[in-house]
């Protein structure tokens, strides 16, 4: 029963290719406004999201995404909706089992998971969630015995990470239920939660699970001071909401731009808007993955370093373990933490999300943060990487188009 998901996987990451790298993608040539209702307001109309005031924002990694979720599921008292990417058996899949089954009484519980990249969900852990008192439901299952690999539903599929308790609180981040990744999720209470529910409700509906109930979506008063943003983002074959934020967040930039990207194979325009911040003296900045990338991606990713490091953009490849973190930090204030991709096929096929926050102590902890992965990185420097050899130049040529990574 597994064999079928993995050969879809395999399938989906080999042939799965869209060229979509044109000159008159977006590209935001003026300085952005980087804080307070400018910057707001240049977000609405780019992205229909603008950061209200009135949030608490919190920073979680790696084991703690883990802790912070089995915390949620037991302060739920109305309802605990989780939508993921990926879900994988182990002690995390366990712990969350035990955590839903011990749930208080009348607790609604909803789940909805990808099965692209979740193989024998169904068979094994859906069935115990279900005995659990869960609503499971797959996001575009596989239906009958035979697969058209042609069908665009087994190419767009969801990515987006999100758990919300009660439409009162939300967690949203890099990654599914899996190993202990290198990841980041970002905690928030406020406003913004109801974009986190409205973004859930949307898949659950299309996955057959009805509409939410009035009470999912409850009255949120202001809880502290971060302004924030949940900006969902569908696959467009033509310019994705995920793209959109990316050009604004970057354009608003003056002093630092450090970027996170577990798949990093950046369109041109991409390329082109860092190259114009690093020559314009920001401290731009990108930590990607290393080794445990597959050699597909990697040379993909590879293509865009020549044009990258000779404009002064910093590289460096993450060699600790899976590197499945998507931030972005720009200068004091400014940061998104989500499941976005920076990729071709992710932007044309994906549902992705990220919660867009203006929170100095917020973006401080991921810089923190991100200067102490770098310890666990090797740094990509512009001499080196002209004497590569002749089998590395060959392979870091592959175009962006030929490859995908989920």
């Amino acid at each position: 029963m597994n064999r079928l998901p993995r050969l879809l996987l395999a399938c989906l990451l080999g042939i799965a290719c869209v060229h979509r790298d044109h000159p008159q993608a977006l590209r935001i040539h003026e300085d952005v406004p980087g804080s307070g209702p400018a910057l707001s307001l240049v977000l609405y109309q780019s992205v229909g999201v603008g950061l209200r005031p009135g949030h608490v924002v919190e920073l979680v990694q790696d084991a703690r995404i883990l802790e912070t979720l089995e915390a949620e599921i037991r302060q739920a008292r109305e309802s605990i909706h989780l939508l993921a990417s990926s879900w994988q058996p182990g002690e995390a899949s366990e712990r969350l089992l035990r955590a839903l089954s011990e749930r208080q009484p009348g607790v609604v519980c909803r789940i909805l998971v990808d099965p692209i990249q979740s193989p024998g969900f169904q068979e094994s852990m859906g069935t115990r969630l279900v005995r659990a008192g869960c609503e499971v439901r797959a996001f575009r299952p596989f239906i009958g015995a035979e697969v058209v690999f042609a069908d665009e539903r087994l190419e767009a599929r969801n990515h987006r990470q999100l758990v919300i308790r009660d439409g009162r609180s939300g967690l949203t981040g890099g990654s599914g239920v899996g190993p202990a990744w290198r990841d980041t999720h970002v905690h928030v209470e406020g406003p913004a939660v109801r974009q986190l529910q409205q973004a859930f409700a949307r898949d659950w509906l299309e996955a057959g699970g009805g509409l939410l109930p009035e009470s999912a979506f409850p009255t949120l008063e202001p809880r502290g001071e971060a302004r924030a943003g949940f900006v969902a983002s569908t696959g467009s074959p033509s310019l994705s909401h995920s793209e959109r934020m990316v050009q604004v967040l970057m354009a608003a930039a003056r002093r630092r731009l450090w970027l996170t990207s577990a798949c990093f194979v950046p369109t041109t325009a991409t390329v082109d808007t860092l190259i114009r911040k690093a020559r314009a003296g920001v401290d731009v900045r990108i930590l990607v993955p290393g080794y445990e990338a597959t050699s597909g991606v990697l040379a993909a990713q590879r293509s865009s370093y020549e044009r990258l490091l000779e404009s002064g953009v910093r590289l460096w490849e993450y060699k600790s373990t899976l590197l499945q973190a998507r931030t972005l930090v720009v200068d004091d204030q400014l940061a998104a933490v989500g499941s976005n991709n920076l990729e071709p096929n992710a932007s044309a096929m994906l549902e992705e999300g990220a919660l867009v926050v203006e929170d100095a102590p917020l973006a401080r902890a991921l810089a923190d943060s991100f200067e102490r992965d770098l310890s666990h990185a090797v740094e990509i420097r512009r001499d080196g990487w002209r004497k590569r050899g002749w089998l590395d130049r060959v392979g870091s040529q592959l175009p962006p188009s030929a490859t995908g990574c989920h």
